[in-house]
């Protein structure tokens, strides 16, 4: 019996191996719709992405835009939930989230992001969807497309164009509208009162929607998109990705009198899988640099496979090792990287949650005054000064106190003074803390600062620092 061959001797010796790789941007890539499941989940996906982008700006909270990052001010407005600057590390750790996040997707299931989640996609898919009402179905646009420039052609040209510059006119005014307000930027844009920053923030995110996916589409996904060219070092021989499964389909061939004949594979060579491919690559020849695991050409073969009755699957998501070795793996998640990318997820966002939820509204910076680091008072008790900052992060006004424990007798500048904070105001303050000598147990004792409100005894904050002196 012959050898069998693996899936490398095929893409070798394919006639059009040369060229199917890449589009390099001299045609447009005119994908079909077909149903299936994997088009219903990208519905949805849009749906859950798309549906509150457009929408969240128009909640309030508390007679204020409920997510709003408010620039001049320096913070970000979560619903019930406001992050200052002084709260960098919950971004840091949000950016560190998503990395990590994207890393355990690609290691699982490859560019599964790409194919369902990145904007690139998500406003392409939107705009094609347009297209495809305005111009007809795939081989009336290729059709339209070459065809002489006439008014109906112009007719249909201009009404895309038109419905697109609304899509992605509406996108970069509700982007705008998460940092100026949704109703300030819709109402600067119709009565042009948008200052320079505005405008050259509306124009740069209009054109970067319009261009990328209206035209660009998939040449952002092969060549400008820094992804595509680094998720191949978090992939591994157990990712699974959307593949060809070349012990059932080749040899390839069509169909004789309605059936596929003998000696040939499940493959019918009908070209629908690469008819529905956003990007226009052959799934059957390979992993590409174009494919973005979207699944929708799993979908074209299903609905190929049924009607010659054939089982489904010939495409289907699978990695390496079962296509090479036609076996099925169980258990995809329980290997080292996905375990640890899953791992440091978890921990990162488990730490965010605490943080947003447990986020101080109030603010102490306390350092201990370097030298002298005790002064002997007149009245032979000793001082120690901390230089502080204290931050009001509250929405209002409020007066706050400073208070000690740990010290016996101790005596500040700040008993029964409040200290009186704007909101959003941070003060230099100097706390200077007495205590008689004779109550000093050692060199160095333990205190506690506490700030807190005067209206609201929960709004409060501590420090636990050290107190110096002479010693016994």
């Amino acid at each position: 019996m012959a050898e069998e061959k693996k899936h490398s001797d095929y893409l070798i010796e394919h006639e059009d191996y040369a060229n199917w790789q890449i589009n390099l941007g001299d045609k447009t890539v005119h994908a079909r719709r077909a149903p299936g499941r994997f088009r219903n989940i990208k519905w949805i996906i849009n749906s859950i992405f798309l549906l509150p982008f457009f929408l969240l700006p128009y909640f309030t909270w508390d007679e204020r835009q409920a997510i709003f990052f408010d620039i001049p001010e320096r913070k970000f407005y979560l619903f019930n939930i406001v992050v200052w600057p002084q709260d960098f590390i919950i971004l840091a750790l949000l950016m560190l989230f998503a990395f990590i996040l994207l890393f355990a997707m690609t290691a699982i299931a490859g560019r599964i992001f790409c194919g369902f989640v990145c904007p690139q996609t998500l406003w392409t898919d939107l705009l094609t969807l347009v297209e495809g009402w305005t111009e007809g179905k795939a081989k009336q646009r290729i059709k339209l497309d070459a065809a002489p420039w006439n008014f109906e052609k112009i007719r249909k040209k201009g009404l895309k164009h038109l419905m697109w510059i609304v899509i992605c006119g509406a996108t970069s005014i509700t982007f705008l509208g998460y940092f100026s307000g949704i109703y300030d930027a819709w109402t600067g844009f119709f009565t042009f009162n948008y200052n320079v920053y505005e405008w050259a923030s509306f124009i740069f995110v209009f054109a970067l929607f319009y261009v990328n996916t209206g035209f660009l589409r998939e040449q952002v996904c092969q060549w400008m998109c820094p992804y595509s060219r680094i998720q191949a070092v978090m992939t591994d021989k157990d990712t699974i990705t959307t593949t060809y499964d070349y012990h059932r389909g080749e040899n390839r061939g069509r169909l004789v009198k309605g059936q596929i004949a003998e000696g040939n594979g499940d493959c019918i060579d009908c070209n629908m899988c690469v008819t529905v491919c956003p990007t226009g690559v052959d799934i059957r020849e390979g992993n590409q640099i174009g494919c973005i695991n979207c699944g929708l050409c799993a979908d074209a073969c299903d609905d190929i496979m049924e009607r010659v009755n054939r089982p489904k699957g010939l495409v289907r998501f699978m990695s390496y090792n079962e296509v090479e070795n036609n076996t099925t793996t169980h258990n995809r998640f329980m290997r080292p990287r996905p375990l640890f990318y899953m791992a440091v997820t978890t921990i990162t966002f488990i730490s965010i949650a605490y943080l947003l939820l447990f986020i101080s509204p109030i603010e102490m910076n306390v350092n201990h005054e370097r030298s002298p680091t005790f002064t002997l008072m007149s009245d032979r008790s000793i001082q120690n000064v901390y230089h502080m900052i204290v931050l009001n992060k509250t929405e209002s006004a409020a007066d706050f106190m400073l208070t000690t424990k740990g010290l016996d007798g101790a005596m500040t500048n700040f008993d029964d003074k409040p200290i009186h904070l704007l909101s959003g105001e941070a003060k230099k303050v100097d706390l200077r803390i007495k205590v008689p000598r004779k109550n000093l147990k050692s060199a160095s004792q333990d205190v506690t600062i506490t700030l807190t409100s005067t209206e609201n005894p929960e709004i409060t904050t501590k420090y636990k620092s050290a107190f110096f002196g002479p010693g016994n």
